[in-house]
């Protein structure tokens, strides 16, 4: 059983894909862990989970993160990680009969409060046309992220500065590597791109 991080982070893309819990709550998880994870440096994804200072690791988090995030949004993410680590580690110890947990405390208020503003959204698709008309005091933005692959962005109308900094933030943590396509990359620059 792997008890590194990169393997925590992981399992919550696992656990969505194979259905065993709603995709965006599965992506919430894996979001707080690769926001509190990345305050161990470069080295971050061997790091062995089990053998980390959990609130050693929250309090470094929240230390060097307080300026990006309101309070809040740091305690969710403190709440997510420690629920993810229970989780996994629940996992861990018995595979066959994991079951994860699927409801997310949260404030009555908050979710009033969320469903009052304007939606932010983003979808992937390989075909031009993406879903529906975005809700009201909002913007869709149709990016070519690739050949054959359009991203809808749906944004709030009066989107600040400062949340389209935390949103490219959140966004670089979502990027994931492919070893072949990087071994591809530099054999191209090696050959001249032949």
């Amino acid at each position: 059983m792997d008890t590194n991080a990169e393997s925590l982070v992981q399992h919550w893309t696992w656990a969505a894909k194979k259905g065993l819990m709603n995709a965006n709550t599965a992506a919430g998880l894996r979001g707080a862990c690769l926001q509190v994870l990345g305050v161990l440096g470069d080295e971050w994804k061997v790091q062995d989970i089990s053998a980390i200072d959990v609130e050693d690791v929250l309090h470094r988090f929240t230390n060097l993160r307080k300026k990006d995030f309101k309070p809040a949004v740091l305690e969710a993410y403190r709440a997510r990680f420690r629920k993810a680590l229970s989780s996994y580690n629940d996992y861990l110890r018995d595979p066959g009969g994991w079951k994860p947990s699927t409801q997310e405390k949260s404030v009555t208020s908050e979710r009033r409060a969320r469903s009052r503003k304007p939606e932010l959204r983003a979808d992937v698709s390989t075909s031009e046309s993406i879903g529906s008309a975005p809700a009201v005091g909002s913007v869709d933005y149709n990016f070519p992220l690739r050949t054959g692959v359009m991203a809808r962005l749906v944004l709030p109308s009066n989107l600040t500065k400062d949340e389209v900094n935390r949103l490219s933030a959140f966004m670089s943590m979502l990027v994931i590597e492919h070893p072949k396509a990087v071994v591809e990359d530099e054999d191209m620059e090696a050959g001249g791109g032949n």
